[in-house]
């Protein structure tokens, strides 16, 4: 399903997830454009190119971050907007035919299905025994039809390419009983549908499967709920990627989301379990991670690997939560931390450096 306009009214929500977008894609183009010499922004559901407001679409946020790093992108950039409503499509020409873009910048409009081009786009590939170049893909539809898991793995399989994708949890909710075979092939697997739907909780059953899908194809793999001021859940953002950096990077435009947005930010380890954006993030980890390393002894290396990929918090937080732990200042949470390092080194107060050696104590 689609809206009725061609232009239509910008919601915060949607404003909060072009901030995601442009915080990310200002670390994606200028570290991938110094290793190789063509990247590729994909955007599968693109839209007309502007609100009812003025403000910029996706298609047109990305381009201005390009622009902004002009000076560190001399490599062609490619931009593929894909759009099935014919007025929307054209709508978008328009606008980027409307700017002035430099020489290496290359844009195409696609007015078809996004499962269409793509799927021919890898199929020609595939024929011509060719590489995709590095590619961030935003898969942003309106429903839960168009965009099989299928094709989102043959891309995922593929060196440096990326995905962002709304998931319509809601609407998976309503339809999982009307639509089976649709949700089926959301999902990639037979049977999707009816465990959703036998589910005690399908928000989270729909969650947790999508994940498993998603993790096939891709070895880090984050989701973000995004709930209005009343608590209720406007849709799920999926990030996968196969690189340690971009995870992280992903998580550094989380968190730089204004926390005055009107709306709120979950992410975690397990779709059971979320943790809320809050804003003291140190304070609210420093219990989480206690817990998960309580009883041992381990280096402080060990602690920010597992925040840096397990976790949808930063390494500046585990060193906050850190220095909180060995304060004291969580209850019932007891840390020691070695006077010297692995090498013999002594070690300076509140700094957790390589080899800090840290004993999360069992309460007796």
């Amino acid at each position: 399903m689609t809206p009725k306009e061609t232009v239509w009214e910008l919601k915060d929500h949607s404003a909060a997830k072009h901030e995601i977008l442009r915080s990310y894609l200002q670390a994606w183009f200028p570290i991938l454009s110094k290793y190789h010499s063509r990247l590729i922004y994909f955007d599968g559901f693109a839209g007309p190119g502007r609100y009812q407001g003025g403000e910029p679409g996706s298609p047109l946020v990305a381009i201005d971050v390009a622009r902004r790093h002009l000076a560190t992108l001399a490599g062609e950039l490619v931009f593929i907007f894909v759009e099935a409503d014919r007025s929307s499509a054209q709508s978008l020409r328009k606008e980027i035919a409307a700017l002035e873009l430099p020489s290496h910048f290359k844009w195409h409009v696609e007015n078809r299905g996004f499962e269409h081009v793509l799927s021919n786009t890898l199929d020609q590939l595939d024929d011509q025994g060719l590489h995709i170049a590095p590619t961030f893909a935003l898969i942003d539809p309106f429903g839960i039809t168009g965009l099989p898991m299928e094709i989102i793995r043959r891309l995922l399989k593929r060196q440096h390419c990326e995905v962002l994708i709304t998931f319509m949890n809601h609407a998976i909710r309503r339809w999982v009983t009307e639509l089976p075979a649709q949700v089926d092939t959301l999902f990639g697997m037979t049977g999707a549908a009816e465990k959703i739907a036998s589910a005690s909780d399908r928000i989270v059953s729909a969650r947790e499967l999508y994940s498993q899908a998603l993790h096939q194809s891709a070895t880090y793999v984050r989701f973000f709920e995004i709930r209005n001021t009343r608590g209720g859940l406007v849709y799920d953002l999926f990030f996968a990627t196969n690189h340690w950096l971009g995870h992280y990077r992903m998580k550094e435009a989380m968190w730089k989301l204004d926390p005055d947005s009107g709306y709120r930010f979950s992410g975690g380890m397990s779709p059971h379990e979320p943790s809320l954006f809050g804003p003291q993030p140190g304070l609210q980890y420093a219990p989480q991670l206690w817990e998960h390393f309580r009883g041992k002894t381990v280096f402080s290396d060990a602690v920010l690997l597992h925040t840096r990929d397990e976790t949808p918090y930063l390494n500046s937080h585990a060193r906050t939560a850190l220095k909180l732990l060995e304060s004291g200042g969580v209850s019932g949470c007891p840390l020691h931390i070695s006077s010297t390092k692995r090498d013999g080194t002594r070690r300076r107060k509140n700094t957790y450096a390589a080899g800090t050696r840290l004993t999360f104590r069992e309460i007796k």
